[in-house]
């Protein structure tokens, strides 16, 4: 395959991942600082234009891979549509509803795909907590706590932007698990400039789920992400702090007069969701990273920021 990549910031790392697959011809990267791409040009031998249609019209490319800020997401993934092209489109992949809809629309009148990079689905805690659940090793799914909390140090994550910038991924996870949910009640609190905290309640016909985000945690506080997924025949936990020089991981299954410590396997998460990119386009099979599933994540955490900034609590 032949990929083509927009964007000189995330999508250099991008770029490394791809350089590591055996079935990836070349690698094209678009950006507008040529010094910065013959800099990436000479670390990672790969093709350099600053000219976005070398790569949009180039029929020889496969995959278009964005890694543009979001608000130019939904022009570029229409243009790589319109030209034919399959796209990888980094997260947050769009900012209203009315972007991610004319996204879909396009792919369906094109008639190519667009992946979106819900690397959560890739990371082994979560695959595994979705595996538990389809096969029922413990029964039927009745709750689930799932967190995400940080100290200030990625910008403004303020009420207005954590549900849709932090906690995005949580809500990727739920989507992927339950669905849309029956019932949403929401609350949050600002806290000094660009903090904020938001717990979000969610009841489904047979189970509830708690969402936390947080970007009110106090310096020296790790970044923490975890879940405890209670079943009816056990209950799975799972917690990660990373510190600035450490990760510190608890990942249990608990059953009847059992505790079985789960093995963390050590995975690149964004490798992994592009080597899944990578073989559904080559194999035309279902993904999980679908621009469908996106936007249901998408839809609910935009639902939790308004209902919380307009006061309405319950819906």
């Amino acid at each position: 395959m032949n990929i083509g990549i927009l964007g000189t910031g995330f999508g250099v790392y991008h770029a490394e991942l791809y350089k590591k697959l055996n079935n990836i011809n070349s690698i094209t990267i678009f950006g507008r600082d040529m010094g910065k791409l013959t800099r990436i040009k000479e670390d990672l031998d790969v093709a350099i234009t600053d000219d976005v249609n070398v790569i949009l019209k180039n029929p020889d490319i496969d995959l278009v891979d964005i890694c543009l800020p979001s608000s130019l997401h939904k022009k570029y993934v229409i243009e790589a549509l319109k030209n034919d092209k399959d796209v990888f489109c980094e997260t947050p992949f769009a900012l209203t509803i009315e972007d991610a809809n004319a996204m879909q629309l396009a792919e369906n009148q094109y008639g190519r795909k667009v992946f979106v990079n819900q690397f959560i689905k890739h990371e082994q805690p979560y695959e595994y907590l979705y595996k538990v659940m389809q096969i029922e090793k413990l029964g039927k799914l009745k709750a689930l706590h799932i967190k995400r909390k940080t100290p200030p140090l990625w910008g403004d994550l303020s009420l207005n932007k954590i549900t849709t910038d932090l906690m995005i991924h949580d809500f990727d996870v739920v989507t992927w698990l339950l669905g849309k949910p029956n019932c949403i009640f929401s609350q949050g609190a600002n806290g000094k400039q660009g903090q904020s905290h938001v717990n979000a309640l969610l009841k489904y016909s047979d189970g509830i789920v708690s969402v936390e985000g947080s970007s009110m945690m106090p310096f020296g506080h790790p970044f923490t992400v975890g879940y405890d997924a209670i079943f009816e025949s056990g209950m799975i936990t799972y917690n990660e702090d990373g510190y600035k020089d450490s990760v510190e991981t608890s990942f249990k299954l608990y059953a009847d007069q059992r505790i079985e410590q789960i093995d963390i396997v050590n995975q690149n998460c964004y490798e992994e969701s592009i080597k899944h990119v990578i073989e559904c386009c080559k194999k035309d099979i279902p993904t999980r990273l679908s621009l469908t599933a996106a936007i249901k994540s998408l839809g609910l955490s935009i639902k939790i920021k308004e209902q919380i900034l307009n006061g309405e609590g319950l819906s």
